[in-house]
């Protein structure tokens, strides 16, 4: 069945006569009745017109969803309703403890880009202590105030790091301890790995120590990994060197499943001297 629609009041008034001229609900005259048409195809039948000028009325579509809410909301199923959002809930909680912390350390922490590999490197001398590292990032002042017992041992500090994001981060520190002051190796390596247990919320450490020889100064290098604030595990390289009342300590950080970074983190570690 075709329609003829009226402009007026919308009413859709059936196609069923050549006659029909005003609409069947409001009275109104309507636009592209068959004796108006006519007029313009004098030789078409009212077949013709029906087919060019009727309309097929819309159908609406059953909305399953509404229909499925409504019959929830009755008295009798309520109760059911309450039990599985309290399910769903709970498990979107568990699950956002367990998996939405990785998700979002995922992507504050990138992986190195493979450019970093290829672009140039900057090489610079810094400290008092002349250090010589390269880096694919540029190393910026981040000196600290020294607190409680560092403050009462150490003469002299300086920090360097680069700026967060790009997926690596890199902090070179120097010190300088009074005269009187022990600095072996040992307690520099003890020093560090506790220094960066607590700065980083580091858990569930796994590392290695070998002994390196650095510039002909005796070296400790820890490479290992460890969970980073209970949402993502980072490897990490952690070089201790000292000489007579200096210390120098590199630490480089890295997605553990990054090897990219691993690359850079071992170039970074080869370019280093002590001047």
């Amino acid at each position: 069945m075709k329609y003829l629609h009226c402009d007026g009041c919308g009413h859709a008034n059936p196609l069923k006569s050549e006659y029909l001229t005003f609409c069947n609900a409001c009275g109104k005259k309507l636009p592209q009745n068959y004796a108006d048409w006519r007029k313009l195809y004098p030789m078409a039948s009212f077949q013709e017109y029906i087919q060019q000028v009727g309309i097929s009325p819309k159908t609406e579509k059953p909305n399953f969803l509404l229909a499925w809410v409504k019959k929830q909301a009755q008295p009798v199923n309520r109760g059911k309703v309450i039990l599985f959002f309290s399910v769903f809930i709970l498990l979107l909680a568990v699950t956002g403890t367990l998996f939405g912390k990785r998700a979002v350390f995922t992507f504050i922490y990138p992986k190195v880009p493979a450019s970093s590999l290829y672009n140039g490197w900057q090489t610079a001398t810094i400290g008092r202590q002349a250090l010589e590292i390269s880096t694919p990032v540029k190393l910026w002042v981040h000196d600290q105030p020294m607190e409680g017992e560092d403050a009462k041992v150490i003469e002299y500090a300086k920090s360097y790091r680069n700026e967060d994001g790009g997926g690596i981060r890199i902090a070179v520190n120097m010190f300088s301890y009074l005269a009187n002051v022990a600095n072996s190796l040992e307690e520099a390596v003890a020093a560090s790995h506790n220094s960066m247990q607590l700065s980083e919320t580091a858990t569930e450490m796994d590392c290695k120590s070998v002994p390196v020889l650095i510039s002909g100064m005796r070296g400790v290098l820890e490479e290992g990994s460890y969970l980073y604030k209970g949402g993502i595990r980072l490897a990490f390289c952690n070089l201790v060197m000292t000489k007579g009342s200096s210390r120098w300590q590199i630490q480089i950080n890295y997605r553990e499943d990054d090897q990219v970074g691993h690359q850079v983190a071992q170039r970074i570690l080869k370019s280093v001297k002590i001047k």
